[in-house]
């Protein structure tokens, strides 16, 4: 522990040396009247503590104190004189003075107390600095991970996907390639997913909007063509956790699918709607093609739907009559 004592009064010095040694024996007291002395001293290195007076000969206890403050914002500085006044006191401490004490014997208890309150601060601040430091660089080789695993995972989508096409393409019947067709068509959904998550800054989140635009305009095109005109409203300003994210995607795939290989059969045209209510956390798919018989029994895409949505953690409500077309709330709850 090193310690800066600035006073013209020798005797001043002592007194401050002798309560610093009752405080800590161990203390180095560096005893300093000029500035030849201040500027040697510093060269050593940034003090423990400077105490000063406020009138020195040389210079005023203010720029001492405005010197040590630039170079090290953390350096305690007590102003320890016998001159000077509440105004005084009030400017050094908005220029960052830690204590000020009036020379006089019945402050020399508060002059120990308070070398000792303004270390014990200052080594708070040091610790609380060096454990945020910790902290920050754990957080930021934890972003790091993560955004190596979410490229990862998105590089090994993309070859099951590869994989996928290759073995549709191959298929030696019809059904063995709509099948993996409906495969690579949901691998591809899981995607535009992850493709999402590795863009934004925060690696929890996605913005589902836009998964959901890829999505819906990505459908269209491949089942609609120039039949279906797609309207999408609202896709801004929904953000989703990952967990909730990934099923949502696929069941809202699974609606979008629905409509138009069911509502739209053939050669049908028609208007989907897909719309994103924020404020009020809901989904609409919702077409104007044929709709369903309400005796029609739930099929695999009915059940794969309800899966979805428990693990979503979202309740689906459908509407359909026939010739009157769908509507499919999800509710985000």
């Amino acid at each position: 522990m090193r310690v800066i004592i600035l006073d013209d009064n020798p005797d001043d010095r002592a007194l401050v040396r002798h309560e610093l040694k009752a405080l800590y024996p161990e203390a180095q007291a560096v005893e300093l009247s000029d500035g030849a002395g201040l500027d040697a001293a510093l060269d050593e290195g940034m003090p423990t503590l400077v105490i000063t007076d406020l009138d020195l000969r040389w210079t005023s206890g203010l720029d001492v104190l405005k010197r040590i403050k630039t170079v090290d914002a953390d350096c305690p500085v007590i102003m320890f004189t016998g001159t000077g006044d509440e105004t005084v006191a009030v400017e050094a401490m908005k220029a960052g003075l830690d204590d000020y004490v009036v020379k006089s014997p019945r402050q020399l208890p508060r002059l120990r107390a308070s070398v000792r309150q303004v270390v014990e601060g200052a080594e708070r601040k040091r610790t609380l600095r060096q454990t945020e430091q910790q902290l920050r660089a754990a957080l930021d080789h934890k972003d790091l991970v993560l955004r190596e695993l979410h490229h990862r995972v998105k590089n090994n989508i993309q070859t099951m996907t590869s994989l996928l096409w290759l073995s549709a393409k191959q298929a030696r019947t019809e059904e063995s390639r709509a099948e993996l067709n409906d495969l690579l068509n949901r691998m591809q959904v899981f995607g535009r997913v992850q493709a999402r998550i590795y863009e934004t800054e925060e690696l929890d989140q996605v913005d589902f909007g836009a998964v959901l635009r890829d999505v819906a305009t990505s459908l269209v095109d491949v089942y609609g063509a120039s039949r279906i005109s797609l309207r999408l409203a609202g896709e801004a300003g929904l953000q989703l956790p990952v967990q909730r994210a990934m099923p949502l995607a696929l069941l809202v795939y699974e609606l979008i699918l629905n409509a138009l290989k069911h509502g739209f059969p053939e050669t049908a045209s028609g208007i989907l709607r897909v719309e994103i209510d924020a404020q009020h956390g809901s989904i609409l798919v919702a077409d104007n093609g044929s709709g369903a018989a309400g005796d029609a029994k739930p099929g695999v895409g009915t059940r794969l739907v309800e899966a979805l949505g428990r693990e979503a953690q979202v309740t689906v409500e459908r509407n359909s009559r026939p010739g009157e077309g769908t509507e499919v709330v999800v509710r985000l709850g």
